[in-house]
């Protein structure tokens, strides 16, 4: 086995600085990445919940629309 020497170091860290460096570069990408699909996911959140509020009022609307006619209905039906 070969002795190293202080050149091999030096040569093999930089290797390795390289190497941590190309990481934090991947890394920094995913964490854009993944900031963009949080925004991403915050807008559908949103717009599902928007959905679900119209679903709500358009079903009380047709309660009370049901009620009304019931009413009035049963009132004339007699």
């Amino acid at each position: 086995m070969a002795d190293l020497t202080h050149t091999d170091l030096h040569r093999d860290m930089g290797r390795m600085e390289g190497r941590l460096a190309a990481m934090e570069d991947r890394f920094g990408r995913m964490e854009q990445t993944l900031d963009r699909i949080d925004q991403r996911l915050a807008k559908i959140e949103s717009k599902e919940s928007q959905l679900r509020g119209g679903w709500f009022v358009l079903a009380g609307i047709a309660a009370v629309a049901g009620a009304v006619l019931l009413a009035v209905v049963e009132h004339y039906w007699k």
